[in-house]
Protein backbone atom coordinates (compact mmCIF):
# COMPACT_ATOMS: atom_id res chain seq x y z
CA UNK A 1 0.00 0.00 0.00
CA UNK A 2 1.78 3.13 -1.25
CA UNK A 3 0.10 5.32 1.35
CA UNK A 4 1.94 3.37 4.05
CA UNK A 5 5.09 1.87 2.51
CA UNK A 6 7.63 3.61 0.29
CA UNK A 7 9.76 0.50 -0.30
CA UNK A 8 9.62 -3.14 0.78
CA UNK A 9 12.98 -4.53 1.88
CA UNK A 10 14.09 -8.00 2.89
CA UNK A 11 12.07 -9.89 5.49
CA UNK A 12 10.14 -7.43 7.67
CA UNK A 13 12.28 -4.45 6.58
CA UNK A 14 10.14 -1.54 5.32
CA UNK A 15 10.68 2.11 4.41
CA UNK A 16 7.50 3.55 5.91
CA UNK A 17 5.88 6.68 4.46
CA UNK A 18 6.56 9.70 6.67
CA UNK A 19 2.90 10.77 6.80
CA UNK A 20 1.78 7.24 7.69
CA UNK A 21 4.26 7.15 10.58
CA UNK A 22 3.00 10.57 11.70
CA UNK A 23 -0.54 9.15 11.79
CA UNK A 24 0.63 6.05 13.71
CA UNK A 25 2.41 8.28 16.20
CA UNK A 26 -0.64 10.54 16.55
CA UNK A 27 -2.98 7.62 17.27
CA UNK A 28 -0.37 5.70 19.31
CA UNK A 29 -0.15 2.44 17.38
CA UNK A 30 2.76 0.52 15.92
CA UNK A 31 2.17 -0.67 12.35
CA UNK A 32 2.78 -4.31 11.57
CA UNK A 33 2.97 -5.22 7.89
CA UNK A 34 2.36 -8.51 6.12
CA UNK A 35 4.90 -10.02 3.78
CA UNK A 36 4.33 -9.59 0.04
CA UNK A 37 2.91 -12.63 -1.79
CA UNK A 38 1.93 -14.27 1.53
CA UNK A 39 -1.82 -14.66 1.18
CA UNK A 40 -2.14 -16.76 4.32
CA UNK A 41 -1.16 -13.69 6.37
CA UNK A 42 -3.98 -11.50 5.13
CA UNK A 43 -6.52 -13.73 3.38
CA UNK A 44 -9.23 -13.38 6.03
CA UNK A 45 -9.09 -9.58 5.87
CA UNK A 46 -9.23 -9.56 2.08
CA UNK A 47 -12.19 -11.95 2.12
CA UNK A 48 -14.02 -9.65 4.54
CA UNK A 49 -13.35 -6.67 2.25
CA UNK A 50 -14.66 -8.60 -0.74
CA UNK A 51 -17.80 -9.60 1.17
CA UNK A 52 -18.36 -6.00 2.33
CA UNK A 53 -18.10 -4.74 -1.26
CA UNK A 54 -20.83 -7.15 -2.33
CA UNK A 55 -22.95 -6.44 0.76
CA UNK A 56 -22.86 -2.63 0.60
CA UNK A 57 -22.05 -1.65 -2.98
CA UNK A 58 -24.21 -3.88 -5.17
CA UNK A 59 -26.12 -2.32 -6.78
CA UNK A 60 -23.81 0.70 -6.88
CA UNK A 61 -25.34 3.47 -4.74
CA UNK A 62 -25.22 7.12 -5.88
CA UNK A 63 -24.51 10.05 -3.57
CA UNK A 64 -24.31 13.81 -4.08
CA UNK A 65 -21.08 14.11 -2.06
CA UNK A 66 -18.29 12.20 -0.35
CA UNK A 67 -19.76 13.22 3.03
CA UNK A 68 -23.15 11.73 2.11
CA UNK A 69 -21.46 8.47 1.07
CA UNK A 70 -19.49 8.30 4.32
CA UNK A 71 -22.60 8.99 6.43
CA UNK A 72 -24.56 6.28 4.60
CA UNK A 73 -21.70 3.78 4.89
CA UNK A 74 -21.27 4.43 8.62
CA UNK A 75 -24.98 3.83 9.21
CA UNK A 76 -24.98 0.63 7.13
CA UNK A 77 -21.90 -0.72 8.95
CA UNK A 78 -23.43 -0.04 12.37
CA UNK A 79 -26.67 -1.78 11.32
CA UNK A 80 -24.66 -4.76 10.09
CA UNK A 81 -22.66 -4.93 13.34
CA UNK A 82 -25.90 -4.96 15.38
CA UNK A 83 -27.08 -8.20 13.75
CA UNK A 84 -23.80 -10.03 13.05
CA UNK A 85 -22.36 -12.46 15.62
CA UNK A 86 -18.73 -11.76 16.54
CA UNK A 87 -17.52 -15.22 15.57
CA UNK A 88 -15.02 -15.83 18.36
CA UNK A 89 -16.68 -14.13 21.33
CA UNK A 90 -20.20 -14.24 22.70
CA UNK A 91 -22.45 -11.47 21.31
CA UNK A 92 -22.64 -9.36 18.19
CA UNK A 93 -19.84 -7.24 16.75
CA UNK A 94 -21.61 -4.16 18.19
CA UNK A 95 -21.76 -5.77 21.67
CA UNK A 96 -18.04 -6.55 21.67
CA UNK A 97 -17.24 -3.06 20.35
CA UNK A 98 -19.29 -1.44 23.14
CA UNK A 99 -17.30 -3.39 25.75
CA UNK A 100 -13.95 -2.63 24.14
CA UNK A 101 -14.70 1.06 23.59
CA UNK A 102 -14.88 1.62 27.35
CA UNK A 103 -11.18 0.71 27.68
CA UNK A 104 -9.97 2.94 24.83
CA UNK A 105 -8.33 6.33 25.36
CA UNK A 106 -10.23 9.27 23.90
CA UNK A 107 -8.67 10.77 20.77
CA UNK A 108 -7.40 14.27 21.55
CA UNK A 109 -7.98 15.63 18.06
CA UNK A 110 -8.32 14.29 14.53
CA UNK A 111 -5.19 13.64 12.51
CA UNK A 112 -4.65 16.09 9.67
CA UNK A 113 -4.50 13.42 6.97
CA UNK A 114 -2.96 14.89 3.86
CA UNK A 115 -0.35 13.67 1.40
CA UNK A 116 2.40 16.23 1.00
CA UNK A 117 4.36 17.08 -2.14
CA UNK A 118 7.11 19.64 -2.53
CA UNK A 119 6.70 21.51 -5.82
CA UNK A 120 8.32 24.51 -7.46
CA UNK A 121 6.04 27.35 -8.55
CA UNK A 122 6.40 28.22 -12.23
CA UNK A 123 7.31 31.74 -13.42
CA UNK A 124 3.63 32.13 -14.30
CA UNK A 125 2.61 31.40 -10.67
CA UNK A 126 1.30 27.89 -11.28
CA UNK A 127 1.91 24.64 -9.41
CA UNK A 128 1.50 21.38 -11.33
CA UNK A 129 0.06 18.22 -9.75
CA UNK A 130 -1.46 15.23 -11.54
CA UNK A 131 -2.03 17.11 -14.82
CA UNK A 132 -3.70 20.00 -12.99
CA UNK A 133 -2.41 23.53 -12.48
CA UNK A 134 -3.11 25.50 -9.32
CA UNK A 135 -2.51 29.23 -9.05
CA UNK A 136 -0.58 30.83 -6.19
CA UNK A 137 0.25 34.45 -5.32
CA UNK A 138 2.85 36.11 -7.55
CA UNK A 139 5.29 36.51 -4.65
CA UNK A 140 5.90 32.73 -4.78
CA UNK A 141 6.95 32.54 -8.45
CA UNK A 142 10.02 30.31 -8.95
CA UNK A 143 9.98 29.23 -5.27
CA UNK A 144 9.25 25.88 -3.61
CA UNK A 145 5.88 25.30 -1.96
CA UNK A 146 4.23 22.40 -0.18
CA UNK A 147 1.05 20.95 -1.63
CA UNK A 148 -1.15 19.27 0.96
CA UNK A 149 -3.46 16.96 -0.93
CA UNK A 150 -6.68 15.87 0.78
CA UNK A 151 -9.41 13.73 -0.82
CA UNK A 152 -11.51 16.83 -1.53
CA UNK A 153 -9.06 19.73 -1.75
CA UNK A 154 -5.50 20.87 -2.35
CA UNK A 155 -3.96 23.38 0.05
CA UNK A 156 -0.82 25.29 -0.89
CA UNK A 157 1.58 26.14 1.95
CA UNK A 158 4.90 27.97 1.86
CA UNK A 159 7.35 28.96 4.56
CA UNK A 160 5.08 27.49 7.23
CA UNK A 161 2.07 29.57 6.15
CA UNK A 162 -1.04 28.60 4.26
CA UNK A 163 -0.69 30.50 1.00
CA UNK A 164 -4.14 29.70 -0.24
CA UNK A 165 -6.78 30.66 2.34
CA UNK A 166 -9.57 29.17 0.23
CA UNK A 167 -8.26 25.77 -0.84
CA UNK A 168 -8.65 24.48 -4.38
CA UNK A 169 -11.62 22.11 -4.53
CA UNK A 170 -10.84 18.72 -6.07
CA UNK A 171 -13.41 17.15 -8.35
CA UNK A 172 -12.85 13.45 -8.86
CA UNK A 173 -15.19 12.10 -11.51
Amino acid sequence: MRTAIEKVGRGKERDVNVRFMAMASHYLFEPEFCNPASGWEKGQVEKNVQDARHRFFQPIPRFPSLEALNDWLELRCKEFWQKTPHGKMRGTIADIWAEEAQALMPASRLFDGFVEYTKRVSPTCLVHLERNRYSVPASFANRPVSLRVYPDRVVVAAEGLIVRASPHHRSIA
